[in-house]
């Protein structure tokens, strides 16, 4: 990365959306930086284990095509399928994307937390802070790829919070009695008596304290799945949040990835509405 650069696009976050639209944009002859909040990518199929997708893989196509059949050629890299639901390891989600981006041009930057834009005559400047401290980056366009509306909290756009989810495998139970908790959505028995479940978390007052209220819900969880003789065997990095916003673009130089689309990035059909995502950027980007 070169801060005194002014890039071509500047995006945030690393999910599937924002790897590939940035692959894109360089592929086109663009500079491109992406930025992220945690040390890997994959966005919410990674950092809140949002693993079970519906996908009809007749519908991918381009770079996204190519991605699913490599998660599907991998060891392991799926966990569980039926039909056209699909539960993914996210460990190989995160290496697919690296060495996808690793042979691109992208410049990458982990571990960033942007909080402030400041828009100017030809460029937009962004805050950030991260292990290097606090430092500023310029881009012409800034592209806002974030789950949770990121970028455009900064500019004072509304969210709305949908729902809250916490994602997580369990493994080793030797009794069912812990089905009957009251907050499961969905579960999916793997192999070896594991299983990947979904819990709705209910809202707490104030959005601050999401990842507080998600925490005292997980070990009251906990206690339970090991009085069947369990185990929780990965947790996510944050609860899987679902946000709603009043707009989607502030400028034509900041806008979320969502406003190519007529509807929000399905977090059920990542990859299927990345697909639709990438034939809408190659005729808007």
């Amino acid at each position: 990365m070169n801060i005194d650069k002014t890039y071509d696009y500047i995006i945030y976050s690393a999910g599937l959306a924002g790897v590939l639209t940035a692959i894109e944009l360089s592929n086109k002859g663009q500079s491109v930086l992406l930025l992220n909040f945690y040390g890997f990518l994959g966005g919410s199929i990674t950092e809140s284990l949002n693993c079970n997708q519906f996908i009809n893989g007749n519908n991918l196509d381009g770079s996204v095509k190519i991605i699913f059949d490599k998660i599907k050629k991998a060891n392991h890299g799926i966990l569980y399928h039926a039909a056209k639901e699909f539960l993914f390891n996210p460990e190989t989600i995160k290496i697919i994307l690296q060495q996808e981006l690793e042979n691109s041009k992208v410049d990458l930057l982990f571990h960033i937390v942007p909080f402030y834009l400041k828009q100017k005559k030809d460029c937009v400047e962004v805050s950030l802070t991260g292990k290097e401290g606090i430092f500023n980056i310029k881009g012409k366009t800034i592209i806002d790829a974030s789950d949770e509306y990121d970028l455009l909290k900064l500019e004072n756009a509304k969210r709305s919070l949908i729902n809250i989810n916490y994602n997580l495998f369990l493994t080793a139970l030797k009794d069912d009695e812990w089905q009957s908790y009251s907050l499961i959505e969905k579960k999916i028995q793997l192999n070896n008596d594991r299983f990947w479940i979904s819990l709705k978390l209910p809202h707490p007052e104030n959005e601050f304290f999401i990842e507080n209220n998600s925490q005292k819900i997980i070990n009251e969880f906990e206690e339970l799945v090991h009085e069947s003789g369990g185990r929780l065997q990965l947790i996510p990095s944050q609860s899987q949040k679902i946000f709603g916003i009043e707009k989607k673009k502030i400028s034509d130089r900041i806008f979320h990835i969502n406003s190519l689309l007529n509807e929000n990035l399905n977090h059920k059909k990542i990859f299927i509405t990345c697909s639709e995502l990438e034939i809408k950027f190659k005729m808007t980007l």
